[in-house]
């Protein structure tokens, strides 16, 4: 019976240690690719950091990359990137959706 205790305790460790890796990955993950939207707002739209919001932070699980939407809190606008990042959460590329995205609701 101790034996039985004994292995259940370390599975059910072994799965609470899997399962909290694993939701804290891809927190960090999202974090990350949330922070190099803000980093490319930043640069090539002239927004101060602390103007911008994160509105939705959607991570694609067959293809890897996360869909961001980011607010500009003073002006209102949105601002879409498809990110993809690499295992050691180096960018492996961003794409800005802005403009596809803007075309679509008018359209």
């Amino acid at each position: 019976m101790k034996k039985k205790i004994i292995i259940f305790n370390l599975l059910f460790c072994i799965v609470v240690i899997f399962v909290n890796y694993n939701y804290f990955n891809s927190k960090s993950r999202n974090a990350i690719a949330y922070n190099y939207a803000k980093n490319y707002i930043e640069t090539n739209y002239a927004i101060a950091r602390e103007n911008l919001k994160s509105e939705e932070i959607y991570y694609m699980r067959g293809m890897g990359l996360f869909e961001v939407e980011v607010k500009d809190i003073e002006t209102k606008n949105h601002y879409f990137f498809e990110v993809d990042i690499n295992d050691d959460y180096s960018l492996y590329y961003i794409k800005d959706l802005t403009e596809l995205h803007h075309k679509n609701q008018v359209h």
